[in-house]
């Protein structure tokens, strides 16, 4: 009886392993690989650049929100200038990945979780909009309040000028999502 079961059992076993759906390819020895480097260097780039997206938007909302306050200012930049950077790197390493594996094709636009970090940015955008607004009424009253003094104008000047430039970065990052979607090696 036991061998019987393991005879079937070991019948099942090629038809079960072949079939890897989860990873695009067959799991057969005779299988493609190079289909299975390019899902994965997909599905990597696709975190890094959602994680670009988000760390762009929090360096801007650091930018957006200094309060004159110059280490959050500089949190700001840096996590811009790293993320930028993490993005260019995630770009290029799969422009590498298609060229070595000789197979082109783009990320499809229509995926879902491509759907919901466009959503998630539209919601951000939406919110540190509205907080640029209140920003810059913080900056009108600390303008009003200074009163002429020297120190306090400098650093309304300051941070009004990186509140505007968290704004844009911020609002920037939608392009970071566009290329995302639509760039394709």
């Amino acid at each position: 009886m036991i061998n019987t079961l393991l005879s079937l059992a070991l019948g099942m076993v090629p038809r079960v392993a072949a079939a890897c759906p989860f990873v695009g390819i067959d799991c057969d020895p005779t299988s493609n690989l190079s289909i299975f480097i390019e899902n994965t260097a997909y599905i990597l780039v696709e975190i890094v650049s959602g994680l670009s997206v988000l760390f762009v938007v929090i360096g801007g909302a650091f930018m957006l929100m200094n309060f004159g306050n110059e280490s959050t200012l500089e949190k700001g930049k840096k996590s811009v200038f790293f993320a930028l950077a993490g993005f260019a790197l995630a770009l290029s390493s799969q422009a590498i990945i298609s060229f070595v594996v000789v197979q082109t094709a783009g990320v499809a636009p229509v995926s879902p979780h491509l759907e919901i970090m466009r959503v998630m940015i539209d919601s951000m955008l939406f919110i540190f909009n509205g907080v640029f607004a209140l920003m810059m009424l913080f900056y009108g009253f600390k303008l009003v309040i200074a009163r002429g003094q020297q120190s306090e104008l400098d650093s309304v000047k300051k941070g009004l000028v990186w509140t505007i430039g968290g704004a844009l970065t911020i609002n920037l990052a939608y392009a970071l999502v566009q290329a995302t979607v639509n760039l394709g090696f």
